[in-house]
């Protein structure tokens, strides 16, 4: 199923109205499953960008933005060139801009980096990026793995050489079938878990 959510300026004033639309539709699906009869425990989630970036933090935190972890409400995660994993990473000036942007309170781009997230108990994770993307280093994305790794987490980083962000479009870039076959796998082992 595909969630929408609101947008800065197009019914949310927050990253935290966006947040919350996330976990609303995370909850929906649940209930939908649970009335099919299906396994509520199999229920992943996943985005591109700024959506991957959603549906991180609404998988690593509690509700209300609190850095434990949380209930899980999914089995897993797929993040499809994810932005936001280390925002401290960025000079002080880039941090004031996406704060801006993505309607983060001034000084308080700590609260949304993703690395700070982590902790034993995150769901396991799927990150397929771009060694050349231009919104989140490759670097950052490597960081955050290895802090998963590290607190005791599943967490793949597919690299794919030379793309730039939103490769993974069907097009130009041949990478579409590569993340849609090991994006189902991924899921397929997770099933297999359960």
């Amino acid at each position: 199923m595909s969630a929408g959510y609101r947008l800065i300026g197009q019914g949310a004033v927050s990253i935290d109205d966006c947040v919350t639309d996330v976990r609303r539709a995370v909850e929906h699906f649940r209930g939908l499953a649970a009335l099919r009869g299906l396994e509520t425990s199999c229920l992943a989630s996943g985005g591109s960008s700024a959506g991957a970036h959603l549906a991180l933090v609404a998988a690593m935190s509690a509700p209300g933005g609190h850095k434990t972890a949380p209930e899980p409400g999914v089995a897993a995660v797929v993040a499809l060139n994810p932005a936001g994993l280390d925002l401290l990473a960025f000079s002080p000036e880039l941090q004031r801009s996406i704060e801006q942007k993505a309607g983060i309170a001034a000084g308080r781009a700590s609260e949304y980096s993703l690395i700070e997230f982590v902790r034993p108990g995150n769901p396991p994770m799927l990150i397929h990026h771009g060694t050349h993307d231009e919104v989140e280093p490759i670097d950052h994305v490597r960081r955050f793995r290895d802090a998963m790794v590290q607190a005791g987490n599943g967490c793949t980083l597919l690299e794919y050489e030379h793309a730039t962000h939103a490769f993974h479009y069907p097009g130009n870039s041949g990478h579409f079938d590569d993340v849609i076959d090991a994006t189902a796998r991924f899921l397929f082992d997770r099933i297999k878990a359960n």
